[in-house]
């Protein structure tokens, strides 16, 4: 089973720049133009949050015009950028609430369970995880242990190690969600946004993947406290379910060129 992460998308209405210089547009057509050219059925598209830059509703008609040519189905999960009422009123995957209640939701695919967390705080850029939802998740995971479970969240629950993202836009529960996630061994990965930068960690007993943004990626800066964006490929996730443990693949959406060199063509049956 495939399944495909996008994140980071930041989209701006028509005519709109993000970070003084980048059309975000331009990275997330390139990712569903990859996205539909893998020669594997995808079973699933996730978005793991900040889809448009302020949570404006033109900023989310633009994001679900791109969107009309992924032909996959997709699941948004809320970043601190998104607005949690657009996501519900555009998404009838979504379950309902009301205007500040987490879009906490569960995707069963079979031989695989997909748990959704909302670990934003309404107007911060801030993460995490009140003592309801970890008791939500909790149920959640223990409700199915007869296949795995992959957790998908936008802030990631351990830290970046960079400055500007530790200061403004940290996430404040990941001890407490490693103790949930430790009493259920099945859970097989965790797969987030928010870092605009490709990074894995071991957490609770498995594996926490941040996926590339689609739109612009965060500079290596691992001292300096200000905001840098760095002019490195764009990217996504595919996320392939093997032998009840996933493996993850980062795929760069820049322009490359593929070719079979003449020693594999002399193995080839």
């Amino acid at each position: 089973m495939l399944i495909a992460q996008i994140t980071d998308c930041h989209i701006v209405a028509p005519g709109e720049v993000m970070a003084d210089r980048i059309d975000p547009a331009v990275g997330l057509r390139d990712a569903i133009g990859a996205l539909r050219s893998i020669d594997e059925p995808i079973r699933l598209v996730l978005g793991t949050g900040d889809l448009v830059n302020d949570g404006r509703p033109d900023e989310y008609d633009r994001f679900e015009e791109l969107l009309s040519g992924l032909e996959r189905p997709f699941v948004p999960i809320p970043g601190n950028h998104d607005d949690r009422g657009e996501l519900r009123r555009r998404f009838e995957r979504l379950p309902a609430g009301a205007p500040d209640d987490p879009i906490d939701h569960v995707v069963d695919l079979g031989e695989l369970r997909v748990v959704c967390l909302d670990t934003t705080i309404p107007g911060s850029h801030e993460g995490r995880l009140t003592a309801d939802q970890l008791a939500w998740l909790d149920a959640a995971l223990a409700e199915r242990t007869d296949v795995p479970a992959l957790i998908a969240q936008h802030h990631p629950p351990f830290g970046s190690g960079l400055p500007f993202m530790e200061l403004h836009a940290a996430f404040h529960s990941g001890p407490e969600e490693a103790v949930v996630v430790a009493r259920h061994p099945h859970v097989t990965g965790i797969v987030c946004g928010h870092f605009h930068r490709a990074m894995h960690r071991p957490f609770a007993g498995t594996v926490a993947t941040v996926a590339p943004s689609t739109a612009v990626q965060m500079a290596l800066r691992l001292r300096s406290e200000l905001a840098r964006y760095a002019d490195e490929p764009t990217g996504f996730a595919l996320h392939r379910l093997e032998d009840d443990s996933v493996v993850t693949h980062l795929v760069p959406t820049a322009p490359s060129v593929t070719w079979t060199p003449a020693w594999a063509l002399d193995d080839a049956p």
